[in-house]
C-alpha cells in the first residue's frame, strides 16, 4: 500500500497537532487552570444534581442550573458543559451524565425518597452547593 506524500510541512504539522489533540497531549483550552477545571466538573456535577432533583422531585424537567453553567462556561473559556465533562470528568459525556444520574438517585433513594429528601433540606444544599460554585467561577479572571 503506498503511503501519501505531503506536498507541504504546514499539512504533517497541522495532522500531527490533530492527532496530539485528540490524544490529550495538548490542553484543549491552555488558559484553563486545574484547579478551575476542577471547580466547573463540581459546577457540572452540582448542577446535573439540581436539575436532576427538580425533575425527579419537583416534577420541573427543564434543566435550567446547567443551561445556566453551560451559558457560563461558554462565555468565559468558550467551553459547553459536554467539553467540560470530556476534559475534567471523563471521556464519554453521555456515559458520565448517565453515571451522575445513576448516583444521584441511589442518593435519592438512601435517603428514603423525595419527600425525606424534602424534609432534610437537599433542594437547600443544592442551591447552596450550586450559587457557591457558580459565583466561585463567575468570580475567577
Amino acid at each position: 500500500m503506498d503511503v501519501p506524500k505531503f506536498k507541504s510541512g504546514i499539512t504533517g504539522i497541522a495532522l500531527v497537532c490533530m492527532l496530539a489533540t485528540s490524544l490529550g497531549a495538548i490542553s484543549a483550552n491552555p488558559l484553563v487552570s486545574e484547579e478551575t477545571g476542577r471547580l466547573m466538573a463540581e459546577l457540572v456535577r452540582t448542577s446535573q444534581e439540581y436539575d436532576l432533583y427538580n425533575a425527579r422531585c419537583r416534577g420541573n424537567a427543564a434543566s435550567t442550573k446547567t443551561e445556566n453553567s453551560n451559558r457560563l462556561f461558554l462565555s468565559k473559556y468558550r467551553l459547553t458543559v459536554n467539553q467540560v465533562i470530556n476534559l475534567y470528568i471523563g471521556k464519554d459525556d453521555r456515559a458520565e451524565r448517565a453515571a451522575m444520574e445513576q448516583d444521584f438517585l441511589q442518593k435519592l433513594s438512601l435517603m428514603g425518597g423525595c419527600r425525606m429528601a424534602k424534609k432534610k433540606g437537599i433542594q437547600k444544599e443544592l442551591d447552596q452547593n450550586y450559587r457557591q460554585l457558580f459565583e466561585q467561577i463567575s468570580n475567577l479572571p
